[in-house]
């Protein structure tokens, strides 16, 4: 399933669910976890038939709603997670009592017992359906992390989707040297980070994620690789095209100081430029930007190095 689709998917899952928890709640006060247990399988099964059926478009919902389902998924493991606790603590307190109780001449001892059995029993199953749904909600949001197309905070495009261009861009018939990647890293960012804090890291951050993308030509993406660094495809340009951009990524960040609490933040880049050859692969590809971007690096910063 592609990208677009699992968001659309997710998006339609949160609106069917946000439905019944609204009918649900109109009932009653509170909901007991087996009944959300119940409408969460319930919302998943009527968005899924429809999918299957062919009922849906996906061009109709917007990926941005895919946080709203990170939402719910999270908070309802907090939720299980918090029931599975109850569970086993009562369980426990029900044993205890059984043992308290087990010598004693005050009470009817099989007739407490055979009533905490059938207590225990019924709170060990909600205890495995609940550890159950723990897995697969983690399970959930561990997935959209990976296949969520967007990094959260810069609004760039993730290293999944990066993966996922890449391997689509290497296996077309091609002029494969007409692709050209950057390696790009912010200088000093621990300094950043430890002078103005880490909310001010985040908006710098931000901020450049913002240049970058001004800076292409429509339908050139932006890619948070990991930390402070970005990923930049130049596709259907030349080398001096390829040198052209980053320059240009280099004197808009000199140009350009981000303000935090009144105060500029001076920040440059350094860029590592490679091009692809025949029967690269992504790891190779990759690999060779990043030699570049360490000789940049080590040469003193706020440049470019290219490994051709």
């Amino acid at each position: 399933m592609k990208s677009t689709q699992v968001n659309f998917f997710l998006s339609l899952f949160c609106k069917e669910l946000s439905f019944h928890l609204e009918s649900a709640s109109a009932r009653q006060d509170k909901i007991a976890p087996d009944e959300l247990a119940e409408i969460i399988s319930l919302a998943t099964k009527e968005v899924l038939d429809l999918y299957l059926n062919g009922e849906l478009d996906v061009h109709e919902y917007s990926s941005d709603t895919v946080n709203e389902y990170k939402d719910i998924a999270l908070f309802s493991i907090d939720s299980y997670t918090q029931s599975n606790q109850t569970f086993e603590q009562i369980s426990d307190n029900h044993a205890s009592i059984l043992k308290d109780h087990e010598n004693s001449n005050y009470i009817d001892f099989n007739d407490i017992s055979e009533k905490f059995v059938d207590i225990q029993s019924h709170m060990s199953q909600e205890v495995q359906r609940a550890n159950k749904i723990i897995q697969d909600l983690h399970a959930q949001v561990k997935t959209l992390e990976i296949t969520t197309t967007l990094d959260p905070l810069t609004k760039t495009f993730n290293r999944y989707s990066l993966q996922n261009n890449l391997t689509e861009l290497l296996a077309k018939n091609r002029q494969i040297e007409e692709l050209f990647i950057l390696m790009i890293d912010i200088d000093n960012f621990k300094v950043i980070n430890d002078k103005h804090g880490h909310i001010a890291g985040d908006k710098v951050l931000i901020f450049i994620a913002k240049l970058l993308k001004k800076a292409l030509r429509d339908g050139d993406k932006v890619y948070r690789f990991g930390g402070e660094e970005f990923v930049v495809i130049l596709n259907r340009t030349d080398l001096e095209g390829a040198q052209l951009v980053a320059n240009r990524f280099l004197n808009l960040c000199r140009q350009n100081k981000p303000v935090f609490h009144n105060e500029q933040i001076t920040v440059t880049l350094s860029i590592g430029l490679t091009q692809t050859r025949e029967k690269d692969t992504i790891d190779e590809l990759l690999h060779r930007a990043d030699i570049a971007l360490y000789r940049a690096k080590n040469n003193g910063k706020d440049q470019m190095e290219m490994e051709l």
